[in-house]
């Protein structure tokens, strides 16, 4: 049987993404206290997940290209590289790469942009939640989003 071009381009595009990470998360934010505590509700939370941390989003899109995390809480507003644009270059990388793209748990004291709100009303898989975030509500959210 012959292999025709557009036989290989179909088989090229139907190729299954790789997987994120079962139980793997990272926690984005520039606020060492969020940070810590973040982890520390998590971690308690979910004793069987690894959670891992970034300070910003340029560490965050290094971070997960080397861990493939399934879940991203994510700050908003950080130096170097702001929560939005860390988004973007992680969702270019899944596309790249052909990985699945993680959960992302936006977390903002401030007005979300427009694509933001964009992203969270498009996908059920993000979310946005306003800081002050009480643990309940995080654990919920993180929970919701985990692979089975």
């Amino acid at each position: 049987m012959k292999s025709t071009a557009k036989a290989d381009a179909k088989r090229k595009t139907a190729r299954v993404k790789l997987p994120c990470s079962g139980r793997r998360i990272l926690v984005v934010d520039d606020e060492k206290t969020i940070r810590d505590l973040f982890l520390q509700i998590i971690s308690y939370g979910l004793p069987n997940c690894r959670v891992d941390v970034a300070v910003n989003g340029e560490e965050a899109v290094e971070a997960f290209r080397q861990a493939r995390h399934c879940i991203l809480v994510m700050d908003l507003k950080m130096p170097v590289m702001e929560g939005e644009e860390a988004f973007f270059a992680i969702q270019k990388l899944c596309e790249e790469e052909n990985w699945c793209m993680p959960s992302i748990i936006f977390c903002s004291g401030y007005t979300p942009s427009a694509k933001i709100l964009r992203i969270v009303n498009d996908n059920p898989a993000d979310c946005l939640l306003k800081k002050p975030v009480l643990p309940e509500q995080l654990m919920a959210e993180i929970k919701a989003r985990l692979p089975a």
